[in-house]
């Protein structure tokens, strides 16, 4: 920022440039055009905050959708495992009984005149 004595230099100097009878129109001129750079300054800073801020919500959100996106993970793998104990459950009761009928069917039984089962390669 000028000092007085600068200020003063450039007063005299606009003064010899523009004359007594222009100054004070250039002098509202220039006040005008220095209004519109503080408002367009001031807008455009404005817009820069909101950009910004903007932009912070975006990688906000990308975060939280991350986050969302493991907890949808984590609760797939829990129903995935849910599901797999339960059919696991129920196809082990299948085959118990399964089994269950498998013995009943597949042990002949044996007339009591009938010599007991041998087995060379036991002895």
């Amino acid at each position: 920022m000028p000092g007085p004595q600068e200020l003063l230099v450039i007063a005299v100097i606009a003064l010899l440039v523009f004359g007594p009878d222009r100054l004070p129109e250039v002098a509202r001129t220039a006040a005008k055009w220095l209004t519109k750079l503080r408002t367009e300054t001031s807008r455009n800073v404005a817009e820069l905050k909101r950009l910004s801020e903007i932009q912070q919500l975006q990688a906000e959100l990308k975060s939280l959708k991350h986050d969302l996106d493991g907890a949808r993970s984590d609760v797939r793998r829990g129903v995935r495992e849910v599901t797999g104990l339960v059919n696991d459950d129920a196809a082990a009761t299948t085959r118990t009984a399964a089994a269950r009928e498998a013995s009943r069917v597949a042990l002949p039984v044996r007339a009591d005149d009938d010599p007991p089962p041998f087995d060379p390669e036991a002895t």
